[in-house]
C-alpha cells in the first residue's frame, strides 16, 4: 500500500493506493476519512488500482480556507485527479462523497468515468438539520461498531469548525438539480437498513440520472461498501466490462456511418466512451496504471486484457506528486 501526497489549490491532499490496473477512486462521506474505504480498496486490488483520497479537511489532508462548499471540494478533487494523471477513472462514492463526485461530473465530465453511488445524500425531503440529526442517531445503532469508532476518531481529528462548515455545505447542496445533466453510466446502491437515505429517494436518484440504475442490498446499512466490499467490487467489475462493450458498439456504429476517421480511431484518449485509464501527457497515449516507478506504455487492446485478466502484484512506498499550477474554477 502506497501513501501518496498531491498539492492542489488550497490544500495538500493525502491518498492511499493499493493494487495495480485501471484506476478506481473511492470517495468517502461526511465526518470520516478514506480509512473506511480500505476494505473495498483491498477487494478491488486484484484487478484495479484503488485510490483512496482524503478530501480537504478530513483525514491527513489539510483543510481549505474559509467556508467549505461542495463545489470547492469538487474542484479540489478534480485538481487531485489531474495531479495524479488519471483519465476518466471510475468513482465509487458514499454519502456526501456522492455529492462531491456528481458535482465534479457535472462541472468537468471529462474527468469522471462510470460511477457507483452508495447511499447518496441529501434527500430534499430530509434536508432540515433536525432530520439529519435524527437520522444520524438512528444510523449509529445500525452501522458496524468498528465503523462508528473510525468516524469518532476522524471527527476528533477534523475538529468542530471543519465539521460544522462541511455539514452546512452538505445541507445547502441540491444534488437533485444536476443529476439529469450527468451522462456517466451509474449504479445507485441502497442498503435497505439505511437510516440516512430512504428507498424512495434512492429510486429517484437512479431515475434522475439519464444512465442510472438502482441496486438494493437487503439487510445492509448506509455504508454497504464497508459491510459488503466484495459485492461492490463485483459491481465495479461489471460496470467496467459494460462500459467497454458500450464503447465497442459506439465505435462500430460510428465506423458504419463513416463519421470517424482512422486517425481518430487510433487515439483512445480522444474517445470519452472508453473505460477509465491513465494518460501519458507527453505522448498522449492511454496507459495502464502500475506502481509509479514501473509505469509502461501500452495500447487499448492490452488495457482491456488487463481489466479482464487481473495481475496480482503488491506495491509499497510513498510517492510525492506535485499539483497543477492552476485549476479551472468556473461555475455552472
Amino acid at each position: 500500500m502506497q501513501s501518496v501526497w498531491s498539492d492542489v489549490p488550497g490544500s495538500r491532499m493525502h491518498a492511499l493506493l493499493v493494487g495495480e490496473g485501471a484506476p478506481v477512486v473511492l470517495v468517502h462521506g461526511f465526518g470520516v476519512s478514506g480509512a473506511y474505504m480500505l476494505p473495498l480498496a483491498r477487494a478491488l486490488a486484484a484487478s484495479f488500482s484503488a485510490f483512496v483520497p482524503d478530501l480537504p479537511g478530513q483525514g491527513k489532508s489539510t483543510q481549505l480556507l474559509g467556508e467549505v462548499s461542495i463545489s470547492q471540494l469538487a474542484v479540489a478533487l478534480g485538481a487531485w485527479v489531474e495531479a495524479e494523471g488519471l483519465t476518466r477513472p471510475l468513482f465509487v462514492a458514499n454519502s456526501m462523497g456522492c455529492q462531491v463526485v456528481t458535482e465534479l461530473a457535472a462541472r468537468r465530465p471529462s474527468q469522471v468515468g462510470p460511477m457507483v453511488l452508495i447511499g447518496p445524500t441529501v434527500d430534499p425531503a430530509r434536508r432540515a438539520a433536525r432530520h439529519q440529526l435524527v437520522s444520524a442517531l438512528r444510523a449509529s445503532a445500525r452501522e458496524p461498531f468498528a465503523l462508528m469508532a473510525l468516524a469518532a476518531r476522524d471527527d476528533l481529528s477534523a475538529g468542530i469548525r471543519v465539521l460544522l462548515s462541511t455539514s452546512r455545505a452538505v445541507l445547502a447542496d441540491c444534488i437533485e438539480d444536476r443529476l439529469p445533466r450527468i451522462q456517466q453510466p451509474t449504479v445507485v446502491v441502497y442498503g435497505d437498513k439505511d437510516s440516512f437515505v430512504d428507498q424512495e429517494w434512492a429510486e429517484r436518484v437512479a431515475t434522475l440520472l439519464p444512465r442510472g440504475r438502482l441496486r438494493i442490498v437487503a439487510g445492509e446499512p448506509h455504508a454497504v461498501h464497508y459491510t459488503r466490499p466484495e459485492l461492490i467490487a463485483g459491481l465495479v467489475g461489471e460496470l467496467v466490462i459494460e462500459e467497454g462493450q458500450h464503447a465497442s458498439r459506439e465505435l462500430r456504429r460510428r465506423l458504419e456511418h463513416g463519421n470517424v476517421s482512422a486517425t481518430k480511431v487510433r487515439q483512445p484518449d480522444v474517445d470519452h466512451c472508453l473505460p477509465p485509464f491513465l494518460r501519458n501527457r507527453e505522448r498522449h497515449e492511454a496507459v495502464a496504471l502500475a506502481p509509479y516507478e514501473k509505469r509502461r506504455r501500452t495500447n487499448a487492446r492490452q488495457l482491456v486484457s488487463q481489466i479482464t485478466a487481473p495481475d496480482e502484484r503488491d506495491s509499497a512506498g510513498e510517492v510525492e506528486r506535485p499539483g497543477p499550477s492552476d485549476v479551472d474554477c468556473e461555475h455552472r
